[in-house]
């Protein structure tokens, strides 16, 4: 498996891997309507452009045997020089438990090093089971939130780890 920095390229593949794993994550969490919502949101070609080529943002992709299997996405806090934010963590689901997600965890725990972030945050919805995920990587619960989006409803978690630099 080999984690590179995502380019332009990379956005249909991207944007096909978020279909299949919204699909499979979320299909008994929130309805499919809510799920086509915000895949149409989220992973457009023209917000995946601003995304990729944001210097805020940094966004990786997971490949294996030239396939891309995985995908996450940071942001820097403008308003907190010690955050960085999870934004996206997806697995191909046929490769969920296989080491992947922790692959990419450790990438983004080195990027806080290297931008010389003490704080990884990230929000999850309550009741998807990528939560206990995030506890074994060291997350804690410090927020549940409800965020407004279009005519649905964000139930999260927010998530944190305090990371030494």
């Amino acid at each position: 498996m080999e984690i590179i920095n995502a380019t332009i390229h990379h956005i249909p593949s991207i944007i096909s891997i978020a279909k299949v794993t919204w699909n499979a994550t979320y299909r008994d969490i929130i309805s499919q309507a809510q799920i086509d919502y915000m895949l149409q949101l989220f992973y457009n070609e023209k917000t995946l452009y601003e995304q990729i080529n944001h210097p805020l943002h940094h966004f990786w992709v997971l490949t294996h045997q030239n396939e891309l299997i995985g995908y996450a996405q940071c942001i820097e806090d403008e308003n907190d020089c010690k955050v960085l934010k999870l934004s996206k963590l997806y697995v191909s689901p046929n490769t969920q438990q296989k080491g992947a997600g922790k692959l990419l965890m450790i990438n983004i725990e080195r990027a806080c090093d290297t931008l010389n972030k003490s704080i990884l945050t990230l929000n999850v919805n309550r009741q998807n089971t990528a939560k206990t995920f995030y506890e074994k990587m060291g997350f804690k619960v410090v927020e549940e939130i409800d965020i407004p989006l279009g005519n649905y409803w964000l139930n999260d978690y927010v998530m944190q780890k305090n990371l030494e630099i």
